[in-house]
């Protein structure tokens, strides 16, 4: 999947990373738990549709998205297997839903009412339960009313009912997800007793997977994890996992010698050097680079780790070229990844830049372009 464009700036994507990761996803759970490989935020800016086009290859059961046009793009880009819709979409997308077989979610008796009416022939929905969340979903007393109502509509048929803890958004509470999980059964075992047949029962993000195995049911939905991503597991859930983003690299646009600046008064922020060399990086802070540069930044050209220079500009950045005086103009600058002997790992660049390898792959993967190696 070779990808053509101008700017010289871009980060590398592992498939083989991707595959190797649903395998080991596969592995753990066995072949009863289905696998629906989350691609919210374009797959963390990893590529959603590239993502899933391997991920299918390597027999995940289906995706989910919280953006119909990114499951628009997937399905038009060859990928058949199912597709669960996060709650973003409305009623009035029935017909391309319909036409592109995607699933979207219902939350309450006035979604399944909305939703029946917009439909022309025949569609799978999701039941989402908010088990404590918040957000979107039937709470587990209302849940097998909004079933029923889904079973005895005339357009609608349901696919599956899933949950969504609230895991990993900067606390740990072992109480609250296990409420939250104890929730979704007894949501589940009231559908259950209304007589409503569920044949996709969901409730395990990535962090849920690994932590939680006994909230397996038939089918789990992790996202990062298939990115390399990874959560705290318990013991039987250890594995390894391989990132997907590998590389942010550019090439240098300007080198520039400040030996002789004549009556120019030097900048307040550049602390020259003897016959100091500047390079230009066209990469900034509209990219996700930190707006306030790291005091240890660094990157990597001609196989040598060399400073970067304050300030972080929109789309450019100043490289301290001063011990490589043979680097030149479109020589490949490496911000994640290696030249010559040298390496800047995802641990490393998360250190620089403050922030955790989690966050650093959709601050990187979306605003630039994407080269995908297999």
């Amino acid at each position: 999947m070779a990808s053509v464009f101008l700017r010289p700036t871009w980060c590398e994507i592992d498939l083989g990373a991707v595959a190797h990761n649903v395998r080991q996803l596969r592995a753990l759970l066995g072949p009863g738990v289905a696998i629906y490989v989350c691609l919210k935020g374009d797959a963390s800016g990893c590529g959603a549709t590239e993502i899933a086009v391997r991920a299918e290859m390597e027999g995940a059961t289906g995706f989910a998205f919280g953006n119909i046009d990114s499951a628009v793009a997937c399905r038009d880009a060859g990928v058949t297997s199912p597709i669960l819709l996060y709650p973003t979409c409305l009623p009035e997308t029935a017909p391309v839903l319909e036409r592109k077989w995607l699933m979207p979610t219902l939350s309450t008796l006035e979604d399944v009412a909305l939703w029946d009416q917009a439909v022309v022939g025949r569609l799978p929905v999701f039941l989402k339960i908010d088990a404590g969340g918040f957000r979107a979903g039937a709470l587990p007393h209302q849940a097998a009313a909004v079933a029923r109502a889904i079973a005895e509509s005339q357009h609608l048929e349901l696919a599956g009912v899933y949950g969504h803890p609230m895991t990993s958004y900067g606390f740990e509470d072992e109480a609250y997800t296990l409420s939250q999980l104890h929730a979704f059964e007894r949501a589940l075992a009231a559908i259950a007793e209304a007589g409503v047949a569920v044949p996709v029962r969901m409730v395990s993000s990535s962090a849920i997977v690994l932590g939680h195995p006994e909230a397996d049911f038939n089918a789990v939905d992790p996202g990062r994890l298939a990115l390399g991503l990874s959560f705290p597991a318990v013991e039987e859930r250890q594995a390894m996992w391989r990132p997907a983003l590998i590389g942010l690299k550019s090439r240098l646009v300007m080198v520039k010698s400040l030996a002789e600046i004549g009556d120019v008064v030097p900048a307040p922020f550049i602390n020259l050097r003897p016959n100091m060399r500047l390079g230009l990086i066209p990469f900034g802070w509209s990219d996700g680079y930190p707006r306030r540069m790291p005091e240890n930044a660094t990157v990597l050209v001609r196989g040598q780790r060399v400073p970067l220079i304050a300030p972080t500009h929109s789309e450019l950045i100043r490289v301290d070229l001063t011990d490589i005086p043979d680097a030149d103009v479109g020589d490949e600058v490496v911000l994640l990844g290696r030249s010559g002997q040298c390496e800047i790992g995802l641990d490393d660049l998360a250190e620089q830049w403050n922030m955790s390898t989690h966050d650093l792959f959709p601050a990187i993967g979306k605003t630039l372009p994407h080269r995908y190696v297999m």
